[in-house]
């Protein structure tokens, strides 16, 4: 049986084939808007946000927007055309757009919860953690509004967005915080889009927090749910993680096909964002496989896939550190992991920080420098006021008890 989505496509589409044999008329175009607005919503489940479909459908929304002189529609296909060029991985681009919501939005208030939700993303995806904080505090007054809540997994998103964020920052527990806000919005929305892209959030978080067994069971959930609903881009979204958890778990050849099978079907919808982790996931996999090498082409795809995108890049160093120590290159390592920390540094990316000392501390302890492992160590750790109970923290704290 079709899923209920893929029956809305197909009466979304049918409905603008009845529509274009009707005589041009003011009517007809407030008609076509409406429904390629519909049919827009549907493709960004079904095909994905950049896909041709999808991007299609909503250059042929825009050009009735402005045609029609309906602001609302026009706030809301540059949103969605911003969605699309963001899955693409065009941040410049993205950043252009986002800003023209924002100037857009100034004129009609209704629609400032999804201009900042654009600033969010944004800023995310290109590093700017701070930024995207800011614009986060002055959404989350607005998040309720019909107009953020309209959108089938934008709210979810969002929030899971803020919350990867938070992680990354160094608060482990308002990370969780926000997963389980995003997750209780979709239980209360009750809408299949929303609890998968919650679950995706979740299934990312317990990646970042290398708890692999948890995120095999969201990302499980996840791909089942999308299966039933047709959600193919979350299908994608969900083998990407499965794999990378079931890598961790000892299952390494499996999760090294899972990985490639979500990079090739992320290729195909032309969803470029948040590549540089998955390569990083399968880097992973890979050199838990025993093939080293292979990981460090990987990750050297990885570091190229897409300079723009700088949110991932400190971890990603890091892990092309620890394949340079595999291969007995420390020094090359040890030049990744100062590299990653002063990036992550620069980005008040914590967690990233603390990750790649743990990992430059490891070698100064392996020459038999334990005091200057601690001073490089000790201050970032200390610098944490949260989390203590997550694997990286504690990781942190038993490595800096060894340096007594």
């Amino acid at each position: 049986m079709p899923s209920r989505v893929l029956e809305a496509e197909e009466s979304y589409r049918q409905g603008l084939a009845m529509l274009n044999t009707l005589p041009e008329s003011p009517e007809r175009d407030t008609g076509e808007l409406d429904l390629c607005s519909a049919l827009v919503r549907v493709l960004q489940q079904t095909r994905g946000y950049s896909a041709p479909q999808t991007v299609e459908a909503g250059a042929r929304v825009r050009v009735l927007a402005e045609k029609i002189g309906n602001l609302s529609q026009l706030v809301r296909q540059e949103e969605r055309t911003w969605g699309a060029v963001l899955t693409a991985g065009n941040y410049a681009s993205a950043a252009a757009i986002a800003d023209r919501i924002l100037d857009l939005a100034k004129r009609q208030a209704e629609h400032l919860a999804l201009a900042h939700n654009a600033q969010v993303h944004t800023r995310f995806y290109t590093g700017d953690l701070t930024g995207a904080e800011e614009q986060f505090t002055r959404l989350s007054d607005l998040i309720q509004t019909v107009g953020l809540r309209q959108a089938p997994g934008i709210t979810p998103i969002t929030i899971g967005v803020t919350g990867l964020g938070a992680w990354i920052l160094g608060r482990a527990d308002s990370a969780r915080e926000r997963i389980a806000r995003a997750a209780a919005f979709a239980q209360d929305s009750k809408r299949p889009y929303d609890l998968a892209m919650a679950l995706l959030f979740e299934s990312y978080l317990y990646r970042f927090q290398r708890e692999p067994r948890q995120a095999e069971v969201a990302s499980t959930q996840l791909l089942s749910l999308s299966e039933e609903h047709s959600f193919s881009y979350a299908c994608d979204l969900a083998r990407g993680v499965i794999g990378w958890a079931r890598a961790q778990l000892g299952y390494t050849g499996e999760g090294v096909s899972l990985i490639r099978q979500a990079l090739a079907g992320l290729a195909d919808r032309g969803a470029r964002v948040g590549n540089t982790d998955v390569l990083t996931r399968l880097a992973e996999a890979q050199a838990l496989n025993g093939a080293i090498r292979e990981a460090l082409d990987t990750i050297e795809a990885a570091l190229e896939a897409n300079p723009e995108e700088l949110v991932f890049r400190p971890n990603t160093l890091r892990y092309r550190g620890e394949l340079q120590l595999k291969l007995g290159q420390s020094e090359l390592a040890e030049a990744d992991f100062r590299d990653a920390i002063a990036m992550a540094h620069e980005m008040s990316a914590k967690a990233w920080e603390l990750l790649a000392a743990i990992s430059l501390a490891r070698i100064l302890q392996t020459r038999r420098n334990p005091d200057a492992a601690r001073n490089l160590l000790a201050p970032i750790y200390g610098s944490f006021t949260e989390g203590f109970d997550t694997p990286v923290l504690q990781e942190a704290k038993a490595l800096l008890d060894q340096l007594v």
